[in-house]
């Protein structure tokens, strides 16, 4: 019998990182409970070090978490956390039971987790709000030409057929296009209705829409609430 999961994440409207394992949990109907730490937050200050043995989000806890004394076990970054749940959830579909289809979507989940840089700089994710045209360069425009040929290329209504966590790692994508009024055509935008429209991606962004907490680095396109 598996523990108990705990994810930590930050606020929904920024953490595009937490999101990722986030939408993979909800879509792969894994049970867990959340535990946020808002960024520039007391929370965050105070609970940081002690969740997070890279002082980072997300963090994935199999235990007891939330006490001053956890006795879980904590496994860090969004790849390690997609292969950890491959292995404590074998028969949810973390990732194609198909050994190429399964190397084809760990080979596009690493490209969006090691790349991409351009878009992640000039397009912070930031689900609440609407900045058509800002942000928009030629290195960014290479980087959602790359992005684009991928989601053409999908093998059905996601990346590589069905659902796993190859989408996840792209859902905080989808939103970044709607937020800066990028339009897709074709099979490419296709893909983004489907991620758009998954019941994980509606749950996180329907939260994050509700939050009020403003990071001004996350915020380059706005001026700071008096």
């Amino acid at each position: 019998m598996n523990a108990a999961l705990t994810l930590v994440i930050a606020n929904k409207n920024y953490s595009s990182w937490s999101m990722r394992p986030w939408v993979l949990l909800h879509e792969c109907g894994i049970p867990f409970q959340e535990r946020m730490l808002k960024f520039a937050s007391p929370e965050w200050r105070e609970h940081i070090a002690r969740l997070s043995p890279s002082g980072l989000v997300p963090v994935l806890w199999e235990g007891v978490v939330g006490t001053a004394a956890e006795t879980g076990f904590a496994t860090w970054d969004t790849l390690a956390i997609s292969e950890r749940l491959h292995e404590l959830f074998p028969d949810r579909a973390i990732w194609p039971t198909d050994p190429q289809a399964r190397a084809q979507a760990r080979s596009a989940a690493a490209e969006m987790h090691a790349g991409f840089r351009a878009l992640r700089g000039a397009m912070p994710m930031n689900i609440r709000s609407r900045y058509p045209g800002q942000g928009m360069n030629d290195e960014v425009a290479k980087d959602l030409a790359r992005i684009s040929a991928l989601w053409a290329a999908a093998l059905g209504p996601f990346l590589c057929g069905e659902f796993c966590a190859a989408d996840a790692f792209y859902a905080p994508v989808a939103t970044r296009l709607v937020t800066y009024g990028v339009e897709l055509t074709g099979a490419a935008r296709e893909y983004q209705q489907q991620l758009l429209e998954s019941p994980g991606v509606q749950a996180w962004s329907a939260a994050a829409v509700q939050e009020t907490e403003f990071v001004a680095e996350d915020e380059p396109y706005a001026n700071p609430p008096r």
